[in-house]
């Protein structure tokens, strides 16, 4: 009997523990209960098998096995349990022992125990199943009160948690709080020591900059003071060399005006001519050292030799030339002598020749004019007193006329060695001063008085010597003896030119060009006759003067002296003859009546009065005569009118009444539109009384904006 309890108490505690693990894998879950029972039956009728068999045992006298039944497992330990802990294993054990409903087996009866097990078996299976319906009710309300118990622990333990994070927050904010101010005290305390050493670099680099810039002040009075030095002896070697080069240039330039006044050269001997050559090309390449030194600040030693050499070379050449030039002349002057009464009594015959034609011209000019007043029977008689007064201005014109043509050869073929230089050295100095002369004159316009006085002052500053720039680099008309000559006669060539090539086409630019024309004739007269002799060379009729055509003379030469270009055998047309005429005379109308303020003109009104009076009383041409009056008046008439008056008005007269029939008479038929444009203008003046201002005249509003 107590065997049998043993096997039933250890049912219990298997079940205990069996209904224990499955409360431990899934406590909530009814249906896993309902199916885990089922489980737990089957193990029930496992256990009641073998109770069978161990009474069977027992009434056949066989010992009761220690092992558990097959199909029963042991109570799991505490080890096999694993990861529960002691106190939560003793709970649930006692709470299954509370829970656990208290089964008294009956007492054994001998009927029992007679028929075998039945008995046994149904009131244990009935026991069994009473148990496991008391065992579920009581695991499910268990279950409700364990989650009701775990909802409350999760709830509290939320509600920790939640705490307990907003307690890590505020520490974790304080710890950042913290951990920022000691970053921001060390910022600060970095700072303040960056700040203190940049001070101190600051105060450390102005101590050096002081000491620096002492030491470079030091340092440049040092420099300036050995530069100074330097300059001074540069300056001092400077000075010899421009001395050196002046005295060569005055020994060469007094050589040369010996030679070119001695008019025998022929006389002297063939080296000499070559020495005096040699002179001026040594000179001229002393001028250009002399020169490149200057822009330089500075010369050499070998420069100064060269000089030094130069100038002994140069002076012993003109010792040889003056020793020649005088042995020449003391031989010429025997000759001279010889034919100078010869020369004198040739020239009185030429004169009175000359004055024998002007007088035989004027008078048919008179006779003409009687004979034309004859017809028109209103013609007063000429006093002879003024046919004499004309004939002696006409005849110191003519005069004047030929020595200013004497003149200009002469400088033309002083000038040869630049015009047709045969070095290429002096062919690019003489290129250089062509440029010098060109640049300005053909930047000559009537833009601004400021303009003008700046080409004039450029030019004027070029025949003065002073060095001049051209083209980046300065050009002196001191490198060269006849330099400066050879520029006045190109400066009044291209006065000229610009009447034939610019005034023709352009009108009003005349003033301007003859403003600097005149400006620089004031500075310099010798350039004022080269101008007129050019003027008269190419246009003879501003004499005025009409060359007759000689006997046995070309009809190339004849058109040539009076103003035609004659090329290839085939004379130039009329209509370009005459635009170039015109060009020529209102130049020269320009310089007449340009206004020089409180200084004297050079070549003023006075003139402009006796080539219009001289005009009159000589035969007009045919076209020319006409273009050119027109000209000048147009031009000139208004200064005239302005200066003359009443005596001008008179001269007008005559020459609308008298002379302009004489012109009408030599125009052709079909020709007569020169004659028509001066009969305009004629009227325009009588009837008005007065020429208007030429357009483009330069007043003196101008000289003073």
């Amino acid at each position: 009997m107590e065997e049998k309890m043993s096997v039933l108490e250890e049912l219990g505690r298997t079940s205990k523990g069996r209904l224990r693990y499955s409360k431990d894998v899934d406590i909530g879950d009814d249906a896993g209960w309902l199916g885990r029972l089922v489980v737990r039956i089957n193990d029930v009728d496992q256990v009641l098998s073998a109770l069978e068999t161990e009474l069977n045992s027992e009434q056949n006298g066989e010992s009761p096995r220690s092992e558990s039944p097959q199909g029963l497992s042991p109570p799991k330990t505490s080890a096999q349990r694993g990861t529960q802990p002691k106190e939560t294993i003793r709970a649930s054990a006692k709470t299954s022992q509370d829970m656990r409903p208290k089964i008294i087996p009956p007492p054994p009866a001998a009927d029992s125990l007679e028929n075998g097990g039945d008995n046994v078996r149904a009131q244990l299976q009935k026991t069994v199943s009473m148990y496991e319906q008391e065992r579920l009710e009581t695991v499910k309300e268990t279950v409700v009160k364990q989650q009701i118990q775990v909802e409350q622990q999760i709830t509290g333990l939320w509600q920790q948690v939640q705490q307990q994070l907003s307690i890590l927050q505020d520490q974790h904010r304080l710890n950042s709080r913290k951990q920022q101010d000691k970053v921001n005290n060390l910022l600060l305390h970095r700072g303040e020591k960056s700040q203190q050493r940049i001070q101190q670099l600051e105060e450390d680099h102005r101590r050096r900059a002081k000491h620096l810039d002492a030491q470079l002040q030091e340092a440049i009075v040092r420099q300036t003071q050995q530069q100074r030095r330097k300059q001074a002896y540069a300056l001092e070697k400077l000075r010899q060399l421009i001395k050196q080069q002046e005295e060569s240039n005055e020994a060469a330039q007094a050589m040369t005006t010996l030679l070119s006044n001695f008019g025998q050269k022929d006389t002297l001997p063939a080296d000499v001519l070559n020495d005096a050559h040699r002179a001026v090309m040594l000179t001229s390449n002393l001028t250009r050292q002399v020169s490149a030194a200057s822009e330089a600040g500075g010369t050499t030693d070998q420069v100064l030799h060269l000089a030094q050499t130069t100038l002994a070379e140069v002076k012993a050449i003109q010792t040889k030339v003056v020793q020649a030039v005088e042995k020449a002349q003391e031989e010429a002057r025997k000759a001279e002598e010889r034919v100078r009464q010869a020369q004198e009594q040739a020239r009185a015959q030429a004169a009175e020749q000359e004055k024998q034609e002007a007088l035989k011209q004027a008078e048919k000019a008179a006779a003409e004019k009687a004979a034309a007043k004859a017809a028109s029977s209103a013609k007063p008689a000429v006093p002879s007193d003024s046919k004499e007064a004309f004939l002696t201005t006409y005849t110191q014109t003519i005069k004047k006329y030929r020595d200013l043509q004497t003149n200009l050869d002469n400088c033309v073929q002083s000038c040869l060695p630049l015009a047709k230089p045969s070095d290429s050295q002096l062919k690019k100095y003489a290129f250089d001063l062509q440029k010098a002369v060109n640049t300005p004159l053909n930047a000559i316009s009537s833009h601004s008085a400021s303009h003008v006085t700046d080409k004039l002052g450029r030019l004027c500053r070029l025949l003065q010597g002073q060095q001049v720039e051209v083209s980046d680099k300065r050009v002196s008309a001191t490198s060269h003896p006849l330099a400066i000559v050879y520029c006045k006669e190109l400066l009044a060539r291209k006065f000229m030119k610009q009447g034939v090539e610019q005034i023709a086409s352009n009108h009003e630019s005349a003033f301007p060009i003859a403003a600097v024309a005149v400006g620089v004739w004031m500075e310099f007269p010798d350039v004022g006759q080269l101008l007129m002799a050019h003027l008269h060379r190419a246009c003879p009729y501003i004499v005025p003067f009409y060359p007759p055509k000689m006997d046995g003379q070309s009809d190339e030469d004849f058109y040539k002296s009076k103003g035609y270009a004659y090329k290839e055998g085939t004379v130039e047309k009329q209509d370009k003859f005459l635009k170039r005429m015109s060009g020529i005379m209102r130049l020269y109308a320009a310089i007449v009546q340009t206004d020089t303020g409180s200084k004297k003109h050079p070549h003023g009104v006075a003139h402009g009065w006796c080539w219009l009076s001289s005009v009159i009383n000589l035969d007009p041409e045919m076209d020319v005569t006409a273009t050119l009056l027109y000209d000048f008046l147009q031009v000139a008439g208004h200064a005239l009118m302005k200066a003359y008056g009443k005596q001008f008005h008179k001269l007008l007269h005559i020459l609308c009444r008298d002379y302009f029939t004489q012109i009408q008479r030599v125009t052709g038929a079909g020709q007569g539109g020169p004659v028509s444009r001066l009969k305009g203008l004629l009227e325009e003046c009588i009837k008005t009384q007065r020429i208007a201002t030429p357009k483009g005249m330069l007043t003196s509003v101008f000289w003073t904006s």
